[in-house]
């Protein structure tokens, strides 16, 4: 390797002259993979006195250049028995990908158990709010509310745990963390319900009257329901970022879809089998077998991050190492809409004889070095990365419109389930089979529409498409009012989770893929958490409101509908600027 990428380290100082190949050699080191390809580039110890600087363009090309195995050599060295470490790495990774896809898919199937069982107990007239006038719809509205605070909440205690251990460690604490609440609060709902079945009038459970079984019992739920919501986006993005950490975005571009399948396989069969579940195992027991779940999905994830050290391409990077310092104005100048920037992994895949050039011309750097500057909060850091960003900012407004016109149709479909179906088991086994149609549609999107798609269109026009499909749907909901019954107010539901599921999942991936790694960690933390949950929680206590004022009639339904469209129109128009930064970073 040509000496204009090895580090010169002066005692006291770093020479000006070769700052930009230290930040070059800097950025290789940001990937352990490095270590196995770099052709003997001995790894030094950083100088305390380090700043943020932007590399320039062409001493980075350069660099990886020099770096990249000719052809003949790549073949030599593939076909030499004696040194087979790249087909070894490429083998590593495929395995690791494929057991956090398995983790992945497991902890799908867990959320889908849970879901149907804290959703069939809230609205319970037992041990729920379906006692009331309107069927415990009303406390819909407040908990969904409480979704976004404690998602706040949850986003500041994962920075930490992230910054304690790790990516692997904040994974398989938060796994654990959700499989115990799931099967505690099994184990308390359980007694709590075998109290309602017993004869309240024997002495001993005098002292325990219906009344006073639901004040614990509702509570409980409520907690479980806010949990469980906040949950599963965060256990989600970090089993994601770990992917989209180790493939390239060549890879991921035909990985991505077939994994997401996989999950969606998973959610399918399992939601499919909740009434059998019920049958054999009770409601209660759903929760029981949801921290089952999370269990095992915790501990492929950790088989998954074990076979990453073991390789030298563990995900680490600015949000691990240096997460919580102020960057440099060139640093946060540095972001997607300048073409031309490189990332860790474009030289990743350099040293690696990848021919993919959009690996490394498409992403920005993390330029943060620990000296940079001082300790900042999660919210602080989210901030400055969406001005680095824009993309990320743009991606922000978008989730958060159509996070409300979700949560609006949630509630739509919630209403007019309960109202319909009567009895808590069968209309938690209507609810299992209604996700197993979402989840089955999605991964024929995930298998076969998508892969094809992506050969033909770029990932960014999904962007436009969703909302457009959404309007259609939305607007012959709202023309056939009154008519449609159950079904047309399932139709948008179903709409825009299966996007949510399939297309919303590719075109999110294929977008993180592209950044770095403070990107794909703290910055789908923030988009998910923050974004995704206020958009719920702002519907949330608007869709409170109507309930208290107008309550349950004909004319709030129809009112409902009317939002829905216009918020769907809302969405297509934060779509269009979201694709046009992206279409501006690409050209």
């Amino acid at each position: 390797m040509s000496t204009a990428v090895r580090r010169t380290v002066a005692s006291g100082s770093l020479s000006s002259s070769s700052s930009s190949d230290a930040d070059v050699d800097e950025l290789l080191d940001s990937k352990s993979i490095v270590g196995k390809n770099n052709n003997g580039v001995r790894r030094q110890q950083q100088h305390q006195s380090l700043q943020c600087i932007k590399p320039p363009q062409s001493s980075l090309t350069n660099s990886n250049k020099q770096n990249t195995p000719s052809p003949s050599s790549s073949a030599t060295s593939i076909n030499n028995p004696i040194n087979n470490k790249p087909r070894s790495l490429l083998s590593a990774r495929r395995r690791s990908v494929l057991l956090m896809s398995l983790s992945l898919a497991v902890h799908l199937s867990g959320y889908e158990l849970s879901r149907a069982a804290v959703m069939a107990l809230f609205t319970s007239d037992g041990l729920g709010f379906g006692h009331g006038d309107d069927g415990g719809l009303s406390a819909l509205p407040m908990a969904v509310g409480c979704v976004s605070p404690f998602s706040m909440a949850l986003l500041w205690f994962y920075a930490g745990t992230l910054r304690a251990g790790g990516p692997s460690y904040a994974l398989r604490t938060h796994a654990l963390i959700c499989a115990g609440v799931q099967i505690v609060s099994g184990w308390a709902l359980g007694a709590f319900d075998s109290y309602l079945g017993m004869d309240a009038t024997r002495a001993s459970l005098a002292n325990w009257p219906e009344s006073r079984v639901r004040a614990f019992s509702m509570p409980l739920l409520f907690f479980l329901f806010v949990f469980q919501s906040a949950y599963v986006q965060l256990l989600y993005n970090q089993h994601w970022a770990f992917i989209g950490s180790v493939l390239t975005p060549e890879e991921g571009k035909r990985a991505f879809a077939p994994i997401a399948g996989l999950g969606s396989i998973g959610s399918t069969l399992t939601a499919g089998l909740v009434s059998v579940f019920i049958n054999r195992f009770g409601l209660i027991g759903l929760l029981h077998l949801a921290g089952a779940s999370y269990i095992v999905s915790a501990i492929l994830a950790d088989m998954a991050f074990g076979v990453a050290m073991m390789g030298g391409f563990e995900p680490r990077g600015g949000a691990n190492k240096y997460e919580g310092t102020t960057c440099s104005e060139d640093s946060k100048r540095n972001d997607i809409t300048k073409p031309g920037a490189t990332s860790a992994k474009g030289a990743y895949t350099a040293l690696n004889g990848s021919n993919d050039s959009a690996s490394s011309s498409s992403s920005p750097i993390i330029n943060c070095i620990p000296s940079c500057g001082k300790k900042r909060n999660i919210f602080q850091q989210a901030t400055a990365l969406f001005q680095r960003v824009p993309v990320l900012g743009a991606l922000f407004l978008e989730v958060i419109v159509s996070q409300c016109l979700s949560s609006l149709v949630n509630f739509i479909y919630l209403s007019k389930l309960k109202s319909t179906v009567i009895d808590d088991a069968m209309r938690a086994g209507w609810a299992g089979k209604f996700y197993a149609w979402v989840n089955g549609v999605s991964g024929v999107f995930q298998f076969f529409v998508i892969p094809i798609l992506l050969k033909h269109v770029d990932a960014h026009r999904i962007w436009l498409f969703m909302p457009t499909l959404m309007l259609c749907c939305t607007v012959c909901t709202f023309a056939t009012f009154g008519s449609s019954g159950l079904f047309g107010a399932s139709a948008s539901f179903f709409t825009i989770k299966t996007m949510e599921y399939s297309l919303r999942g590719a075109a999110n991936e294929m977008l993180y893929v592209s950044l770095d790694y403070e990107s794909r960690y703290l910055g789908k933390k923030a988009i998910s958490l923050i974004a995704g949950k206020f958009g719920k929680s702002a519907m949330a206590v608007a869709l409170s409101l109507v309930m208290v004022v107008y309550g349950d009639t004909h004319d709030t339904m129809w009112y409902l509908l009317a939002t829905a469209t216009v918020f769907t129109f809302l969405w297509l128009f934060s779509s269009i600027r979201l694709h046009s930064l992206i279409e501006t970073s690409k050209s």
